[in-house]
């Protein structure tokens, strides 16, 4: 019963300090209007920009954005990839190129 009640207890602090940490803004204000906030992406150490821009079918064009592997079996490979947002939640999510080490190639050749 005592085990019971001590993990019951852990649980639901655990629980209430994951709730608190996600307490920050999600949305953004300008002036007297709110909106979700999309600039919570961020990129990471082994990620670079790029001038270079990707056209999807849509006709819609992304920022390139290299990513060079730094661990695992994938290490020291690069990569490229867009940031694309979801039209029904709003989320940005990362959307890896199809031949996107083709694509960091001639981006890493051409920048040289």
């Amino acid at each position: 019963m005592k085990k019971t009640f001590i993990i019951l207890a852990l649980l639901a602090v655990a629980v209430s300090a994951r709730a608190t940490d996600n307490n920050t803004n999600t949305y953004k204000r300008e002036g007297t209007t709110f909106s979700k906030d999309t600039s919570k992406q961020t990129l990471a150490k082994s990620d670079t920009p790029t001038a270079y821009t990707w056209r999807d079918s849509k006709g819609n064009e992304y920022p390139i954005i290299l990513h060079t592997y730094t661990r695992g079996e994938k290490a020291g490979r690069t990569t490229a990839y867009v940031i694309r947002t979801s039209a029904k939640t709003g989320n940005q999510y990362k959307y890896y190129l199809p031949e996107g080490e083709a694509i960091a190639k001639e981006i890493l050749a051409e920048t040289k």
